[in-house]
């Protein structure tokens, strides 16, 4: 296994969420240094920041500048984030003809420009050091022909694609960039799902169980923080649908 170049340091969007959470505590465990947004849950990204001694930041994912101001900021600070894990996503479980305007660019500002934005400001550094990683967390893969909205299916589609985009131009530079594909969990936006089709998840699974947010993180960790040669790819964690 390569040594690394650079000492890692970490930068988590969504990290109130159930997945996010959990991310940030394994985070910890391992004793790299972290930074994390939240939008709403302000109690619990406090919380959360100080039992885990962990810094955390208010940011609106669905405003670019937003995040530029936020990474300018740490920059300033001499904080270089070697790590970045989107764990952020919004959804809304609307037919077709519910879909407006709005629904359709939050999903895609929050599930898809914010890590191409972050992904924009992070690359140059990591590329100066040689050394970097981007782990995508979203909930679809090819494999899953599981219901879903359709703005909230385009924007999963729009990650995987990038995720390969994004490491065919910096993987030469020495950065991995991957996805999890998770299937449905315990908790988190799971929970809003129709009973049967939750039911109908478990009988077609391998595991016959849905998965839990420390698995998921699980996943996560291993990209962020084992992984040295995977890239370009969609890593699908979803019991074996």
């Amino acid at each position: 296994m390569q040594a690394r170049v650079t000492p890692l340091h970490a930068l988590v969007f969504g990290g109130t969420g159930a997945v996010g959470a959990e991310v940030l505590r394994g985070l910890a465990r391992a004793g790299v240094p972290t930074v994390f947004t939240y939008n709403r849950s302000k109690e619990k990204a406090e919380a959360l920041a100080s039992e885990l001694s962990q810094r955390a930041f208010h940011c609106d994912l669905a405003q670019p500048n937003a995040i530029r101001a936020l990474l300018h900021g740490l920059e300033h600070e001499g904080i270089t984030p070697t790590v970045f894990i989107h764990c952020a996503a919004v959804s809304q479980f609307l037919s077709i003809d519910k879909i407006s305007d709005d629904d359709w660019h939050a999903a895609h500002a929050v599930n898809c420009q914010s890590a191409f934005v972050a992904c924009q400001q992070l690359a140059p550094k990591m590329a100066s050091n040689k050394d970097g990683h981007v782990v995508l967390v979203g909930a679809l893969d090819r494999s899953q022909s599981i219901p879903a909205p359709v703005h909230f299916a385009a924007t999963q589609g729009m990650l995987s694609a990038m995720t390969m985009a994004l490491a065919k131009e910096l993987g030469p530079r020495g950065i991995r960039v991957n996805m999890v594909a998770l299937g449905i969990l315990d908790s988190g936006l799971s929970r809003e799902l129709n009973p049967q089709l939750v039911a109908d998840y478990k009988a077609f699974s391998a595991m016959r169980r849905l998965g839990t947010p420390a698995e998921a993180a699980k996943a996560i960790l291993w990209l962020a923080l084992e992984n040295t040669y995977m890239n370009g790819k969609v890593l699908s964690v979803n019991g074996g649908i």
